[in-house]
């Protein structure tokens, strides 16, 4: 085997992350409250300071996030691993294509060379499908021995278990003053949403790193950010609420201000919210989906969001009440909505006093069962994935043409974000948070 230290160069590209419809973008960029938004919630997923403290032995690595540092083409790297999703993909091609011109070995992984691993064997040397915890070293010692291949699957090799992960390299992005951290403790989600492809990579099982392992990564984010919020990327992290409630035991000693993904449940249990809030949760991000229970029938195979439909607004009141705001995800593009629905979204937001919303348009991203779907029925209108930016229409719908599915998706954003709505929820909070004084 071949002692040689390699330089690795990991890149997470520039996405297409705004719409390509012009009013929308410029209202995006010229909207103080949008902006605010957008910033706030701008940031790198979890996955290449993963894969940097995956790596064997004591190779240089260097994280390029091209959202905020432009590449460098010359740079003498051994191997070039990109990660992208799918509004992502053409960008991480053109990458690749550069990189490989210069005769670099590019590789690829995370969701979209997952669920489209053909697609990107085209553009790459090597493919990374599902997670990377096995296949990662196994590719560094085949490259040291020049063995390498063509893709590497995790169904090759055993489960993964999170409690083995080493700690991430969050002092390769240091450089970067990001609003958010995110940091992941579990995996796997157990409602199986049509529209949503989380499964192909992590599974149904739901599985979490031990308390200590995220203890320690928290206490590393801090050593790097002193003043940016830590958000946990899971799907849906409080599922074992047995071990979330361990968890936040340990939170309580570290001056933690959070943000985390999770499901509408979370108010059935006021004591555990009470916890939250004491340590340190502010935002918890949460899919409704729809304001029409039509539409959430058959959204996921064992009906939950539709049972849970009734007490949306109890259940908002209940935890908006306890101090945490609520970040609701909504989708306009069910088969069942129409020209009223715009109108809908954005009174249920603003009726429930929301802290924010994040409206996107019906997309059947790869590996969904919603992709499936469509393409049975002949509505996909393109696979030019710089439009799957979940604000551009890409489908075509039975009662809203692309124009009005990106008008209204517009509409309700400049509904619920202007300086009037923006100002009367900072009141209905600062009551909550005299109350909670």
């Amino acid at each position: 085997m071949s002692l040689k230290n390699l330089k690795i160069m990991l890149v997470s590209p520039k996405g297409q992350f705004f719409s390509k419809n012009e009013k929308f973008y410029d209202f995006i960029k010229n909207s103080k409250e949008m902006k605010t938004v957008v910033r706030y919630w701008n940031g790198t997923g979890a996955g290449l300071q993963t894969i940097a403290g995956l790596t064997p032995g004591d190779h240089e690595i260097t994280i390029i996030d091209e959202n905020f540092e432009e590449i460098n083409f010359d740079f003498p790297a051994d191997i070039v691993g990109i990660t992208a999703m799918t509004q992502q993909a053409k960008r991480a091609y053109a990458i690749a294509g550069e990189f490989k011109k210069r005769g670099r070995y590019v590789v690829m992984g995370g969701i979209h060379a997952t669920v489209m691993p053909e697609e990107a064997r085209k553009q790459v040397n090597t493919v990374f499908i599902g997670e990377s915890e096995n296949t990662w070293p196994s590719f560094i010692y085949d490259y040291l021995n020049n063995s390498q291949k063509k893709m590497y699957r995790q169904s090759d090799y055993g489960p993964v278990d999170m409690k083995n992960i080493p700690l991430p390299r969050y002092d390769l992005i240091s450089k970067y003053q990001y609003p958010i951290i995110w940091v992941q403790t579990t995996r796997g989600c157990p409602h199986d949403c049509e529209f949503c492809a989380a499964s192909t990579i992590y599974g149904f099982k739901y599985k979490h790193k031990d308390i200590n392992q995220i203890i320690k990564e928290i206490q590393e984010v801090k050593k790097y950010w002193k003043f940016s919020h830590i958000g946990f990327a899971d799907d849906n992290m409080f599922v074992n609420r047995k071990f979330s409630k361990e968890l936040l035991r340990e939170f309580r000693d570290l001056n933690l201000s959070w943000i985390a993904q999770t499901d509408i449940s979370v108010a059935e249990d006021d004591e555990f919210l009470k916890e939250l809030r004491k340590n340190g949760c502010r935002i918890l991000f949460i899919g409704f989906e729809s304001v029409s229970k039509k539409n959430l029938a058959g959204i996921n195979k064992n009906n939950w969001k539709e049972d849970k439909y009734n007490n949306y607004g109890k259940y908002i009141d209940i935890i908006q009440r306890n101090g945490i705001g609520i970040y609701g995800a909504f989708i306009i593009g069910f088969d069942e909505d129409n020209e009223h629905t715009a109108d809908e979204i954005s009174n249920f937001v603003n009726d429930n006093n929301l802290l924010g919303a994040q409206i996107t348009i019906l997309t059947p991203h790869p590996g969904s069962r919603l992709r499936e779907r469509l393409r049975k029925e002949n509505r996909i209108i393109t696979d030019d994935w710089d439009y799957y930016t979940t604000w551009d229409a890409v489908i075509k719908h039975n009662n809203l043409t692309t124009k009005q599915l990106e008008n209204s998706l517009m509409n309700i954003y400049k509904s619920i974000y202007n300086y009037d709505r923006v100002n009367s929820k900072a009141l209905y909070f600062k009551k909550i948070f005299e109350k909670l004084a």
